[in-house]
């Protein structure tokens, strides 16, 4: 029995597969015929060069549509049984050779021939070329943040790695005792959002908008955005501001760009998470800002490294740490986000001769919420400090939130009266960091 296919046999065949000659990247062969019925597309999984491919497309234009015949012939049983699918044959009463793509071995056995196609790759040689080489790219930005907690990401103490560089590729930090022992650290797989201050920023108010100061920042990165004042309360624009007393975290509601890449920053929420320090301290021009974002990489770093000066190196993935590719910085992590910090609300008053001290102590990790009363991460132990403007008069702890600075303690301490430098200081206890940090406030 003969089936005769009547299909329009395509006019076109381009074949897409592996191209051993151009450092294998994807190469494609177009082979065009006399039919038409259009164009097919083939992937040929394979690592191979244009002949081989365009041998395949030949072969698929002269083999798909036209008038093709296709040939089913009855077998005895013993034929049947010498046969495989695949194999060649030829037919008596027809030219040429024959291929069995299908066998069928049932109560009468029969087997599908195909007519053989052969067509021959091409003997031209082949077009070698080398591959795109990687893109150059220059020892990149970097800094290493020792943060109080962040909002999303407060269980994580670990320092954050910022990395920029342009091109960009992905990143990897090393650090270690020394350059002989980097070790990798981070993998950081998109850049930072970085700038530096075009002018200075002064101390501001720490609990409440900052309407008076702005941030002027070159910014290198991604445009910052303007967000409401629900958005911002939220945790949204938060960035880090280098002080002389360390990270600031400060956000922001407005961003206005004002010319060329520099930013204006407005409605500041200044001294978040905890540092109120850095506030005080404010920042000078050509200082570092580094955008924060819920997804920047970590540093490992070990418990036992807290307080050591380490070498960190970051560079390109995959290459050894040095060399003109890489950036070198000695960083100190002092473990800043399990600091306890400053208690709140510390009061003097009167009290028979003395003074009656109170505070708040604050939570740092999970201590904003609303309908139920926070865990306390650190224990209420408080040290009290009497200051004559820096000079430290007496010291003692205790174990709650208020203490009575008796009149005896007060006339032995201030014989001649309380001075106009006479201050109080507060701080608690970290378990595993040691004293927080301290909140002052005037004895009246």
């Amino acid at each position: 029995m003969v089936d005769r296919s009547l299909e329009p046999r395509p006019g076109a065949a381009r074949v897409r597969f592996v191209d051993e000659a151009a450092d294998y990247q994807t190469g494609s062969v177009v082979v065009r015929g006399a039919g038409d019925g259009g164009a097919v597309d083939l992937e040929l999984p394979a690592v191979c060069g244009a002949g081989v491919a365009g041998a395949l497309a030949r072969r698929t234009l002269a083999t798909t549509g036209g008038e093709t015949d296709r040939l089913t012939v009855r077998l005895g049983p013993l034929e049947a049984l010498r046969l495989e699918p695949g194999e060649v044959v030829t037919v008596e009463g027809r030219t040429g050779d024959w291929r069995v793509t299908r066998l069928d071995v049932d109560e009468q056995p029969s087997a599908v021939l195909e007519p053989v196609v052969v067509v021959r790759a091409d003997e031209a040689p082949a077009d070698w070329r080398p591959g795109d080489g990687p893109a150059a790219v220059g020892a990149p930005f970097l800094r290493l943040l020792d943060l109080p907690p962040l909002p999303g990401a407060e269980e994580d103490g670990r320092p954050v790695v910022a990395v920029a560089a342009e091109p960009w590729t992905p990143m990897a930090a090393h650090g270690g005792a020394s350059v002989e022992a980097l070790t990798p650290r981070a993998t950081v797989v998109r850049p930072a959002t970085v700038g530096v201050l075009t002018e200075a920023v002064g101390r501001g108010v720490v609990g409440r908008w900052d309407q008076v100061n702005t941030i002027m920042v070159r910014v290198e990165g991604r445009a910052p955005e303007s967000l409401t004042a629900g958005a911002v309360l939220g945790g949204g624009n938060a960035l880090a501001l280098e002080t002389a007393a360390g990270w600031e975290v400060v956000q922001y509601r407005g961003a206005e760009l004002v010319g060329g890449e520099v930013w204006r920053l407005s409605g500041l929420l200044r001294g978040q998470q905890g540092s109120e320090e850095a506030t005080a301290a404010g920042a000078v021009v050509g200082a570092v800002v580094a955008f924060l974002e819920r997804d920047m990489a970590r540093a490992e770093v070990a418990a036992a490294e807290r307080g050591l000066p380490r070498v960190w190196r970051a560079g390109p993935v995959g290459a050894p740490p040095g060399g003109a590719g890489f950036t070198e910085v000695d960083f100190v992590w002092t473990g800043r986000a399990a600091r306890p910090w400053a208690p709140a609300h510390l009061r003097a008053t009167i009290e028979g001769g003395g003074r009656r001290l109170s505070w708040t102590p604050r939570v740092r990790v999970n201590g904003e919420g609303w309908e139920a009363e926070p865990v306390e991460v650190d224990p209420r132990r408080f040290r009290l400090r009497v200051l004559d403007g820096a000079v430290e008069l007496r010291v003692w702890e205790v174990e709650g939130v208020e203490a009575l600075y008796a009149a005896g303690q007060m006339a032995a301490d201030w014989p001649g009266g309380l001075g106009e430098g006479a201050r109080i200081g507060v701080a608690q206890w970290g378990a595993g960091y040691g004293w927080g940090a301290e909140a002052v406030a005037r004895l009246v």
